[in-house]
């Protein structure tokens, strides 16, 4: 079973598919194969798991390597949009120490929070900014876990957010509790921060 923690000294990739709804579940059967087919045949490959949004309009695979010279990165697929993929590492966690088990029949749902840099030198600020957000969001109601990845190239932040349900997700969504620091968060980066949750539909 795949382990989200700061503590287990993986680098992860994500690999971004964006998508129309009717071609999500032809692209999670491609994704799963690859990941059997290619990456877990690779020294160095830890686990994989594909995450499917409930609107459908994305496909997400999250990959775990031992370390980066492992890492091998995850191709494009014909027929689909070329995906947005970098590798992470994890910098913070709320609550402190803890661990996300995935599996498909894992309680509550996935939140991505997906922010590029504008440039990557604006990453070590964003990251600042981030710590402090995510100490804002702990506590909330219905928030199980959070863990804050950063791309190792600079160009990328992403939350990785458990929650029991949407409505809950959606009440902190509507009263941000992290707004004070938002817009200098925006003037960093772009901001896919979608009200839409994720679903685990495999796991190796």
């Amino acid at each position: 079973m795949p382990i989200v923690s700061q503590n287990n000294g993986l680098l992860a990739e994500f690999a971004v598919y964006p998508l129309e709804p009717e071609n999500q579940a032809r692209l999670v059967e491609q994704v799963i194969q690859t990941i059997e087919s290619t990456l877990k045949q690779q020294p160095g490959f830890v686990s994989g798991t594909v995450f499917r949004s409930r609107d459908g309009l994305r496909v997400t695979s999250y990959i775990q390597w031992t370390d980066q010279d492992s890492y091998v990165a995850t191709q494009p697929l014909a027929e689909f949009a070329s995906p947005d993929v970098h590798l992470f590492d994890i910098f913070a966690a709320e609550p402190k120490g803890s661990e996300l088990h995935l599996s498909p029949d894992m309680d509550g749902l996935i939140n991505f929070g997906i922010f590029k840099m504008k440039q990557p030198e604006n990453q070590p600020r964003f990251v600042e900014l981030f710590r402090q957000a995510l100490e804002m969001v702990a506590g909330q109601s219905g928030l199980i876990s959070t863990h804050a990845h950063r791309s190792l190239d600079g160009w990328r932040c992403i939350n990785f957010g458990h929650w029991r349900s949407l409505e809950e997700f959606t009440a902190m969504d509507t009263n941000r509790p992290f707004s004070p620091i938002f817009g200098e968060m925006l003037d960093l980066a772009n901001n896919e921060y979608q009200k839409t949750l994720h679903e685990v539909v495999f796991t190796t």
